[in-house]
């Protein structure tokens, strides 16, 4: 059946996603959340490095979602790759690595994002539509600290803050 007069190819106009993760319950999980909202489709998966720079190789990605934790290789190095290569690429970190100790890594290697696996689903189609949208996705616990340390401004060891 043909399209409408006037209507657009929503498979071309959609962001193709990669995601790259060890665990094929969470692939399946993602890609399930992600071709059911308007405007993604999942071009393909892998879980680890090498598979997923021949994945981009293959169907181009618009954005990648990697995890840290891969299969015989290290996220971050797969991060700092795809930037090097292909830095158009949006990429978006999901991982289960604590976003205190790993988010500002992944953002210097190049993510655009960085969410952990405890988030809601929908938290996490946020952060994909921010990276989409070329803008940089972080907690609201993560972006203050960021900024705490980068002004000087540190909470009191009682944890109220200083004014």
């Amino acid at each position: 059946m043909a399209n409408p007069p006037g209507a657009t190819n929503q498979i071309s106009k959609a962001a193709r996603v990669l995601i790259v993760d060890d665990h094929p319950m969470v692939r399946e999980r993602l890609t399930e959340a992600i071709q059911g909202e308007l405007g993604f489709a999942v071009c393909g998966e892998a879980d680890d490095r090498l598979q997923a720079l021949e994945a981009i190789k293959t169907v181009p990605p618009d954005i990648v979602i990697a995890d840290l934790a891969l299969k015989n290789s290290n996220g971050l190095d797969l991060i700092r790759d795809i930037h090097a290569a292909w830095p158009k690429i949006a990429i978006l970190v999901l991982s289960m690595h604590d976003e205190s100790v790993y988010a500002e890594r992944a953002i210097h290697a190049g993510a655009r994002g960085y969410i952990t696996k405890q988030e809601a689903t929908k938290n996490i189609l946020l952060a994909l539509e921010t990276v989409r949208s070329g803008e940089i996705y972080l907690s609201e616990n993560l972006a203050m600290t960021i900024a705490r340390h980068a002004t000087g401004h540190q909470r009191a060891r009682t944890g109220l803050s200083i004014d």
